[in-house]
Formats: C-alpha cells, sequence, structure tokens
C-alpha cells in the first residue's frame, strides 16, 4: 500500500497509530481471471489474451473498477446415498443476464452428462396378495383393481346441494322460547268453551267472589286485584292472605322494604314487579287515598279513548262530564282493579248505598248499582254478573252489556243453580243445570273452576 493510506488509531495502543498489514500484490499484480464475450469464465487462450489487455489499458483510470467475478452455482438437486454432492464440474451452471435459463460453458459441452442415480426402491409390501404400494395416495379412488373386491365408494350417495342447503337452514334458524319461566304451566282452555264455573241457585246471597267478601275493605280489595292478575286463586289467595296477616294496614305496607315483600311472594312470578305496586300504592293511598268528587285519568278506560281530554295531574269532580275516576291516580291498578272496585266499592265511596247493591238507598227501586254499567273481561266478573242479572229475569250480553229477558225455561233451570259456561262463539253465557252436591264433586275433580274467594280464610270476610 502507498503512504496515503490512513493510519488507523488502535483502541489497546498507547503508542499512537498503527498500520494495518501490507498487501503481498500491488494493483498490477492482482490475478485476473479470463471472460469469453458473454462473460463467463474464459477457457482457451484467446480469450485470456483479450481480457490482459483489457485489464492493462483500464490500469491508468483512476475511478475504473475491476471486471467482477460471475457468481456460479452448483445443482444440490442430485446427491449421493453418502450425502456428498454429484460431480461439480459437470453440474456447474451460469446464470445469463438477459434471460431465466442455463447455458452450459465451452467446456462442460465436452464432458459427459452423468444422469443422478435413482435410488433402489424398498422391496414390496405384499398383504393377502394385494401389492400396496401399487394403491398410492394420489392416484384416483374411482379405479380399484377389481381383485380387492366392490368399491365401497359407489354405495353411497353424496347429498344434493339442495339438501345441504335445507339442513344448514333448519340447524342455524333461531327458535324463540315459547313458554314462560314465570308459568311453566299455562292454563289451557278447552276446546269447546273458556271457563266452566259453579253456578249457585238464584236463592244464595253471595256467589263466591273474592270481591264479594272484601267489599268492606277497598285497600286490600285493590291489593288483591294485583295479586290476581295472570295468576290462578289458588296460588294468589293464599299468599295475599300471608302478607295482608304480616302488613295488616296500608300505612304498614307503605313502610315494608320491597325486599321483604319479595320473598313472601316469590312464587307467584313478577315477583319485584308486584312488591313495587304494592309499596307505592300503600304510599300513595296514605298521602291521598280515594274520595268523592276527585276523579283522575284513566286512559283508555272502560272504552279506548277515554281519558285522553285530561291531564295527568288534574283531577275534575262529579260535575264535569268527562270520564275519569276515583283511583286512578293509585299506580299499579289495571282493568280488571277498575272493573273490580267499581262493582263493589264505589257507590259506597261516592255515599250513595252503604253496599254494592244499593242497600240503604232511600229510592230503590230507581237506583242503579254501578255494577250495572260494567263489562268486564274478567270470567269471574262475567259469570257474576250473568248470575246477578239472571236474579232479575234477563239474560245479560257480556260483550255489549244489552240484556234480553229470560225464558220461563232458563228461568227454571238456574234457580237450582249449576254451573254457567262461557262459550267461545256465544255472546252470553251458558247456564247448564247440575245438582248442587255434584258440582261439589266436579271441582274437588277440576272439571269445574273455582273461584278465587274459595282461597280465601274465613276470617277475612269479617
Amino acid at each position: 500500500m502507498t503512504s496515503s493510506t490512513p493510519k488507523l488509531q488502535h483502541p489497546f495502543s498507547d503508542h499512537g497509530t498503527i498500520s494495518p498489514p501490507p498487501s503481498p500484490f500491488s494493483d498490477s499484480e492482482w490475478p485476473v481471471i479470463p471472460t469469453d464475450e458473454l462473460g463467463m469464465i474464459a477457457d482457451d487462450e484467446s480469450t485470456t489474451a483479450k481480457a490482459t489487455t483489457s485489464r492493462v489499458a483500464t490500469k491508468g483510470k483512476n475511478k475504473a473498477k475491476p471486471a467482477r467475478r460471475k457468481i456460479t452455482y452448483i445443482s444440490r438437486h442430485f446427491a449421493d446415498r453418502d450425502g456428498t454432492t454429484q460431480d461439480k464440474t459437470a453440474s456447474r451452471r451460469a446464470v445469463a443476464h438477459d434471460a431465466n435459463t442455463l447455458i452450459p460453458s465451452s467446456a462442460e459441452r465436452l464432458l459427459p452428462i452423468t444422469p443422478p442415480v435413482t435410488p433402489a426402491r424398498p422391496h414390496q409390501r405384499v398383504y393377502y396378495g394385494i401389492n400396496i404400494d401399487e394403491l398410492s395416495s394420489d392416484s384416483d379412488l374411482t379405479d380399484v383393481p377389481d381383485d380387492i373386491g366392490p368399491d365401497p365408494f359407489l354405495q353411497r350417495e353424496k347429498p344434493s346441494s339442495a339438501k345441504v342447503q335445507a339442513i344448514k337452514t333448519k340447524t342455524t334458524k333461531a327458535r324463540r322460547p315459547t313458554k314462560s319461566p314465570y308459568f311453566p304451566h299455562p292454563h289451557k282452555h278447552r276446546p269447546t268453551f273458556l271457563s266452566t264455573l259453579p253456578f249457585p241457585p238464584l236463592s244464595h246471597e253471595h256467589f263466591g267472589l273474592m270481591q264479594e267478601r272484601l267489599a268492606h275493605d277497598p285497600f286490600r280489595l285493590l291489593i288483591a286485584t294485583i295479586f290476581l292478575n295472570k295468576t290462578p286463586g289458588e296460588r294468589a289467595m293464599p299468599v295475599f292472605y300471608q302478607l295482608m296477616s304480616r302488613y295488616p294496614t296500608p300505612l304498614d305496607l307503605a313502610n315494608a322494604e320491597v325486599s321483604d315483600i319479595t320473598t313472601i311472594i316469590y312464587g307467584l312470578g313478577f315477583q319485584n314487579q308486584r312488591a313495587r305496586k304494592c309499596v307505592a300504592m300503600a304510599k300513595v293511598w296514605i298521602e291521598r287515598p280515594p274520595q268523592c268528587g276527585r276523579r283522575y285519568k284513566k286512559l283508555n278506560y272502560p272504552l279506548k279513548g277515554d281519558g285522553k281530554d285530561v291531564g295527568n295531574d288534574e283531577f275534575i269532580n262529579d260535575i264535569d262530564g268527562r270520564v275519569a275516576w276515583e283511583i286512578s291516580h293509585l299506580p299499579g291498578l289495571g282493568p280488571y282493579s277498575h272493573d273490580s272496585w267499581r262493582m263493589f266499592c264505589r257507590d259506597k265511596l261516592r255515599g250513595v248505598a252503604e253496599s254494592w247493591n244499593g242497600e240503604g238507598t232511600a229510592e230503590k227501586q230507581n237506583f242503579e248499582p254501578e255494577w250495572k254499567r260494567v263489562i268486564p273481561l274478567d270470567k269471574e266478573l262475567r259469570a257474576w254478573l250473568t248470575w246477578m242479572w239472571m236474579k232479575e229475569g234477563w239474560v245479560w250480553n257480556k260483550e255489549t252489556g244489552h240484556r234480553t229477558k229470560a225464558s220461563e225455561e232458563m228461568m227454571e233451570m238456574a234457580r237450582d243453580g249449576g254451573v254457567v259456561v262461557e262459550e267461545k262463539d256465544s255472546n252470553h253465557l251458558v247456564v247448564k243445570q247440575i245438582e248442587e252436591e255434584r258440582v261439589a264433586d266436579l271441582k274437588a275433580e277440576k272439571k269445574v273452576d273455582r273461584t278465587a274467594g274459595d282461597y280465601l280464610p274465613a276470617s277475612s270476610g269479617g
């Protein structure tokens, strides 16, 4: 190297700089690899001379660079059994610049080409007279030799695309639950009629409803209607009596914890909602109990559109002709609660009678009790109205409230009692004559529905 070569600082030297070792060759002595016109390694002397002359001509140029050595590749696709490569001279190929094809050199053209050594086939595996090596994994399974028996794949039928699509549609279709978790055994109506209730003889004083026994206590009557909503009396009334025994007054129920009430009525379903309604109704009852001359809005009761002309916080007096009711400000009361209260409690609240049937009125013949203007949807209330109108000799239409004169045959049948049947296609309830003793047997056999009043203790009617 010349003196112009920069000196390097050794990181561990204490004497300054050191020089790298001199090269054993000068610039003119570097070996030159001869190449032919195609850039390949030359094999003849003429090509070597041309490469030497070209190298000497470019020696004086400082920026000239020596010709780059061409890279050669040796094929390793064919190897001996011991892993060594085949003859390097026979397998050497050069990569052309202008094409992706392999071009052999002139020296390689003169050498014989040695074919790759084919490995020996392993010992044939023959089981039960069948060479299993002839059945390769990529062979066509439809061309199985006949000597191994029938083709088992021909007996199977692949499902068509239409069948597969139908199966996918059936299995992926989401289904909505059809059973309520709160009512695992819903009441199923009989095929020919909706309900069958005992029909007492016309001479009896009471029909047997819960409302008759709680008419003297409007607060408890309304609480009972909350429990009877979507729940049969045999389940609702024992729980109702248990709650009233623990919280006998509206003040006691208003101060109760909702969680405590939920524990008592848990078996009825909707326990959280019912418990909140009971506590809320008791609190409003204490603050604003029902009063005569103060009627509140109840939207769409009893007919659709009723109550739209009354404000939410407005109350109207009895002179106002708009439709409103004295208990509609109490939370949690629906049409069934309003029907029950009107039929058994409203006349006494308004002071026009001492009881629900006009008792205590001076002009009883011209007095019309509130129950005669009610058209309920509940089956027990409908049966009660049928019985009450039959006492006066009328057949009552459960859909319109109209009445027609009952025949003597119908009256004779109703006098001895029996059962009242609500048919699907009939506008009035049908009375069927059955002996009173037989009605008790039918109730025990659950062929006749029992009223909610049957499940009240005797003391609750005091």
